[in-house]
């Protein structure tokens, strides 16, 4: 799907009427006038549409229209209509949207939309439309394949206006909301600090504020992540239990353990990943990771434990498996092992190195 696909899903919630012959609106003669159907609707229930139709309404449906559909055949006529009788369309589509956004937010969306076609250059309108548009793909109807559209444009949008107006400080705010939500939260906090520093008002400052307090223990960690990534350990313990001086979180616990592993600390790795376990990090690596860090430490007994504690789990987890089976293979349980690869055998997402490592123990072992 395309974001013009989906918008021009949205041609049935208009209506189209044509004026009454002596109407004063000379330029609208002749063309079918686009209604949003809900106005309509009020328009008709109220008794106004008997007197007149407010131009207001024809105005923002040409909006609209346009919005639903890029190409539609009278679009050049509406965009006439449109520049003659409004002073600034972005402004208009702007103020029309935030009075619709909380009712009917559909109508807001291609408002802005719409007048984001006629002229993308408009700051204002662009990061409404923006600001709409990245929210859109969380909607209960949006396909899960199809929300990235939804939120790169977004991006797209808000990137345009900040390259060339470097001012304009609620762009760098809603690009902060967009990588928060999508968890990345290093690119979430360099934004809101952007926003920070360019808007003058107490009131927004302090809203920036609290967003960034919300997010900073998990930039903290996403920081440490790429530390990790980079087999810059050390660091990454530093900054962890940093965090951890603060904060008693399991997943920091967990990212604690793996840095120590990976330096050789055992003993460490095995207190952080108890700290993790304890604290709700009850996934399938933690159980996998800290049988590792036992058995390293010559504590097989207790490794065999716990991965047999993530298996009741995630029976279906391959790399734990055959974890499994090495460290029975190394206690000498050569029973339990040898059914054990049989069963991991049978599993249909093996991957190649896996098999093959399975092939090399039961030579290793006759079994």
């Amino acid at each position: 799907m395309t974001l013009s696909d989906y918008f021009r899903q949205n041609l049935d919630r208009l209506g189209y009427i044509n004026l009454k012959e002596g109407a004063s609106y000379t330029l609208l003669d002749d063309l079918p006038l686009p209604i949003y159907m809900d106005d309509m609707g009020k328009g008709i229930a109220s008794g106004e549409f008997q007197e007149k139709i407010d131009l207001k309404l024809i105005l923002q449906g040409m909006l609209i229209n346009i919005g639903a559909d890029e190409d539609f055949l009278h679009n050049y006529a509406y965009t006439n209509v449109l520049n003659h009788y409004l002073e600034n369309i972005g402004a208009f589509a702007s103020q029309e949207a935030i009075k619709a956004m909380e009712e009917n937010p559909d109508k807001a969306i291609l408002l802005t939309r719409g007048a984001y076609i006629l002229d993308p250059s408009d700051d204002f309108n662009a990061y409404s439309y923006a600001r709409l548009l990245w929210t859109r793909a969380y909607d209960e109807n949006i396909k899960e394949d199809d929300k990235d559209i939804f939120v790169k444009e977004a991006l797209r949008i808000l990137q345009e206006i900040i390259s060339r107006n470097e001012d304009f400080a609620i762009a760098y705010y809603e690009l902060g909301r967009i990588y928060a939500n999508l968890g990345e939260y290093l690119k979430a906090r360099n934004y809101y600090n952007h926003a920070l520093a360019k808007t003058d008002s107490p009131e927004a400052k302090e809203e920036v504020r609290d967003r960034l307090r919300e997010i900073n223990d998990n930039a903290e960690i996403e920081e440490a992540l790429y530390l990790i990534s980079k087999s810059d350990y050390n660091k990454a313990i530093i900054k962890l239990t940093g965090i951890l001086s603060q904060t008693k979180r399991a997943d920091a616990y967990y990212y604690l353990a793996v840095a120590y592993q990976n330096i050789g600390q055992y003993e460490n790795s095995i207190l952080a990943f108890e700290n993790a376990l304890k604290g709700g990090a009850d996934f399938r690596e933690a159980y996998n990771d800290y049988a590792i860090s036992l058995y390293l430490n010559n504590q097989g007994e207790k490794a065999l434990t716990i991965i047999r504690q993530g298996l009741k789990k995630y029976p279906e987890d391959a790399r734990m498996s055959y974890n499994k089976i090495q460290i029975e293979l190394s206690l000498g349980l050569i029973e339990e092992g040898k059914k054990d690869i049989d069963n991991l055998l049978t599993f249909d997402d093996l991957t190649d190195e896996i098999k093959e490592n399975l092939q090399i123990i039961k030579n290793q072992f006759n079994i």
